[in-house]
């Protein structure tokens, strides 16, 4: 598997349980979120700085304090600003399985849902199914997988609650499907970014003209696609810097640099250092 997966191929799970715990720090080795997406549906709560969110062809900017549902297959990646943020990633199938529980999941799980900090402390509810399912989720405790799943279920039916009530500030949209024309385009990317990409090749893959194909890249991704290239390119080779004993002008070679002293360039614009030194 690549460094960065944009159709995510890690099974989020801990054991036989399908629910996993990430917490993401300036130290996490994927700190910046490139664009992805997995069939797990995802909770992402900020606990401080800012997170640029990109999700489907929406902006967002979280705020320490702010929760969002992610539903699965949705396209979704981030920028985080002095950011310490927490993924809940876990298979929504596991919440269906009880007929009881389908009519008042499925239409919060349908929907990308954005709640502020303040909502959250205006519900008690809420505030406590949060609070509960991160501490639970980040205990990492043998045999608490009930306790889990507990407040999981908990937090869905205050989240249910509210949008029924509308007694909740809830910024929630149903997900479209006009990212998924771009996902070839990003496949492309992940498995070829060593080789030349062209802005052809990848119009070719969403079916759209090149010209189109720029404005409609920007928009969901907001880059261009030849900046999300190097981008992209810089990342993996941040991790082959951090994981591997190649030299420099193998990682340049390897990550689609013919010439070291562009990759160097390039390295430098996007992580405000230098290839050596970010390995030191």
């Amino acid at each position: 598997m690549h460094y960065l997966d944009y159709n995510e191929q890690i099974q989020h799970r801990t054991g036989d349980f399908p629910l996993a715990y990430y917490p993401v720090d300036r130290d996490h080795e994927r700190y910046r979120m490139p664009m992805h997406w997995h069939r797990e549906a995802e909770l992402i709560r900020v606990k401080a700085g800012r997170l640029a969110l990109y999700v489907d062809n929406r902006a967002l900017s979280l705020s320490a304090g702010d929760l969002i549902l992610i539903g699965e297959g949705v396209l979704h990646g981030g920028e985080p600003e002095d950011c310490f943020y927490e993924c809940v990633v876990f298979d929504p199938n596991m919440l269906l399985r009880e007929d009881a529980c389908k009519r008042g999941l499925k239409p919060v799980l349908g929907h990308i849902i954005c709640l502020t900090a303040d909502a959250i402390a205006r519900d008690p509810a809420l505030s406590q199914g949060v609070a509960s399912l991160y501490d639970a989720a980040a205990s990492g405790v043998a045999g608490d997988e009930l306790n889990v799943l507990g407040a999981l279920y908990r937090l869905f039916a205050a989240l249910a609650r509210g949008r029924e009530a509308a007694a909740l500030d809830i910024a929630a949209t149903q997900f479209s499907q006009k990212a998924e024309q771009l996902k070839p385009a990003l496949e492309y990317i992940e498995t070829h970014y060593g080789q030349q990409i062209t802005l052809d090749a990848l119009a070719r893959l969403s079916g759209l003209s090149p010209k189109y194909f720029c404005r409609f890249f920007r928009t969901i991704v907001h880059r261009s696609p030849i900046d999300y290239v190097n981008y992209y390119r810089v990342e993996c080779a941040s991790h082959f810097l951090s994981t591997t004993d190649m030299t420099v002008a193998e990682i340049a070679q390897h990550c689609g640099y013919n010439d070291s002293s562009f990759f160097i360039k390039q390295f430098r614009k996007y992580k405000g250092t230098t290839p050596k030194q970010y390995k030191r």
